[in-house]
């Protein structure tokens, strides 16, 4: 066997030899050159359109106007918006604002006129706003002021308690209450269901919570989700008594209703209501409204609210009624709508390039609205829109005009009337205010420009709204009213609206600048993806 293998092997190796003997030079291979490198083809992106009306919405504390880190839900008719974007087109329908302001538009083929934005904040009532998407004309960007009020703020009271559950039912009687002018209660019954939305049952350990509003001041009046009347209402509601109940487990599940059980709630209604033109009295009936917090929408109660004892030290009488779900209720009473436009014209001090914020408050009207820079007169309500959230035509309210920081520029001291035009004198209290320009420039690595004069800029102090500069074209923005220098910094946030190097459209921020009257810029590299994937 070893002999074979030797033979075996010689001739492997012979028959090898043999082959690499029968091969020709002339084998016809072609020589193909090594890939030479080309420039990187660099594609700038287009310069981002010019937008519709913008939208800088701010939420914000009622009394201090800092900004408070909120929830905002957009609604249309009761659903999910879809029409609402940011500045970039991407569709808004919840959107979580850290620092409380959120900008946005409209889509470019949308006809609708507003949006409704639910609003919520740790710590204070929730409330519905309705935002007008519609602005004079030559106006580009409008302020919208989304204020909230302190869950046990002035003239509001909120208690809390913990409900167990079962099988979906309350395993013991339940009630959370509060007494006063600002009284409300809810008193639930053991047994009764616990069902969310979907009408699942709700089980484990729960925190039931009820706020009250004095509605013989403006607490109760600010509190109130916009829209307490239907646009095509035969009368004219007018909120007279509220009641907040919120229910939910520890994730957040809401309960929404309570099936074939019904509870019982109250609020504290002022004295001198007045029905048919006559004061109320114990045994009387209001109607109800209740307001879904999830949908914006309002809807007429079946049950009605009962008069009960005069608490004569408070001057509040108890109204009591029978619910069978949980959301903001209001008693109402019939006026007559005021019917005109609730306006404002200003002299003295031009209103500044940034805005101003208006402010109406009192038992009979809850508002507020903004001027655009150089306006001298500006409708802050429509007739339809006064109808709508029950302003009577004998209403009289408190009327300050503030600036984007809360400093007060004009006050009436007491209340006016407000059905129609009311005039005011405005006085700048900022002594010397600063405005700079601020100029915002793109490039490719290659030094290709894109022109970002459609970029949107923001600026504002820590801790409160942000304002919208505008553009003067050439990537030029101004950001103006300032406070001196001597007295804060700024922070400025830049949307150029163009893919970055960073990845999004935004500048790597923090951006800071100091109001000196000196332009100060920032230089972006603009992403220009190309076919070798360099820059």
């Amino acid at each position: 066997m070893l002999a074979n293998k030797k033979s075996l092997l010689a001739l492997s190796v012979t028959a090898a030899l043999t082959l690499t003997g029968c091969f020709s030079d002339d084998d016809n291979n072609v020589t193909v050159p090594p890939v030479e490198p080309t420039d990187p083809v660099v594609v700038a992106p287009d310069a981002p359109a010019e937008l519709g009306l913008v939208i800088n919405a701010n939420v914000v504390d009622s009394v201090t106007t800092n900004v408070l880190n909120a929830k905002l839900s957009f609604l249309e008719n009761g659903e999910a918006a879809n029409n609402i974007v940011d500045v970039n087109g991407n569709e808004l329908k919840v959107v979580d604002a850290a620092n409380g302001n959120v900008v946005f538009t409209k889509k470019a083929d949308s006809d609708i006129t507003e949006v409704t934005v639910s609003v919520t904040a740790d710590g204070y009532i929730g409330k519905s706003f309705i935002i007008d998407l519609t602005a004079a004309e030559g106006v580009s960007s409008v302020a919208a002021q989304l204020a909230l009020t302190l869950a046990n703020g002035a003239g509001v009271t909120t208690v809390a308690e913990t409900v167990g559950a079962v099988g979906g039912a309350t395993s013991t009687a339940v009630e959370a209450a509060s007494s006063g002018k600002s009284g409300a209660g809810a008193n639930i019954p053991a047994g009764t269901q616990l069902l969310d939305a979907a009408g699942n049952a709700i089980s484990g350990e729960l925190s039931l919570s009820v706020s009250g509003a004095d509605s013989s001041s403006s607490a109760a009046a600010a509190i109130v989700p916009a829209g307490l009347n239907a646009a095509d209402a035969a009368s004219t509601a007018k909120s007279a008594g509220v009641a907040n109940i919120l229910m939910a487990d520890a994730n957040g599940n809401k309960v929404k209703s309570f099936g074939d059980s019904e509870i019982t709630v109250t609020m504290a209604i002022p004295a001198d209501t007045k029905k048919n033109g006559v004061a109320i009295k114990t045994g009387d009936t209001l109607k109800l409204k209740s307001h879904n917090e999830d949908t914006g929408v309002w809807s007429d109660e079946e049950n009605v609210v009962t008069i009960g004892d005069l608490d004569a030290e408070s001057n509040t009488f108890t109204g009591t009624f029978q619910t069978n779900h949980l959301t903001f209720f209001s008693s109402t009473v019939e006026i007559e709508a005021c019917s005109s436009d609730i306006s404002i014209n200003v002299t003295g001090d031009a209103v500044p390039a940034d805005g101003l914020y208006v402010q109406l408050a009192s038992s009979d009207a809850s508002a507020n609205s903004y001027i655009a820079g150089g306006s001298t007169t500006t409708t802050l309500v429509s007739a339809d829109n006064a109808k709508r959230f029950g302003i009577s035509a004998d209403a009289t309210a408190s009327v300050s005009i503030v600036d984007v920081n809360g400093n007060v520029w004009f006050s009436s001291n007491e209340e006016v009337e407000v059905c129609g035009a009311v005039t005011a004198t405005l006085v700048n209290p900022v002594e010397q205010p600063v405005s700079e320009n601020f100029t915002v420039t793109a490039a490719c690595g290659d030094g290709q420009t894109v022109d970002v004069s459609n970029a949107v800029v923001t600026y504002g102090l820590a801790g409160k709204a942000q304002s919208i500069a505008a553009s003067a074209g050439n990537g030029s923005f101004s950001l103006a009213n300032m406070v001196p220098a001597t007295t804060a910094t700024y922070t400025v946030t830049v949307d150029a609206r163009i893919p970055l190097d960073n990845g999004t459209t935004m500048a790597t921020g923090p951006i800071t600048v100091t109001p000196d009257g000196t332009a100060e810029s920032i230089a972006l590299r603009a992403d220009c993806g190309d076919l070798t994937g360099g820059n």
